[in-house]
């Protein structure tokens, strides 16, 4: 499939490969900068509904659904 990719967007292998990584470090870390930001919205809660929904929110990010 990568080397299909590749050979469709006229570039190298090692150039996709290089892609592929770089789009996987990306979305580490917007998942990151999100689950920051849950953690601090949890922090800041004094709602305990809201601070229930996201402490189901954050498990889920952390250990699936």
């Amino acid at each position: 499939v990568l080397f299909r990719s590749a050979e469709q967007n006229d570039i190298s292998l090692n150039r996709a490969i290089l892609q592929l990584l770089r789009a996987g470090l990306e979305a580490e870390s917007r998942k990151k900068q999100r689950l920051e930001e849950m953690l601090r919205q949890y922090r800041e809660c004094s709602d305990p509904r809201e601070a229930e929904r996201l402490g189901d929110e954050l498990g889920a990010m952390i250990f699936g659904r």
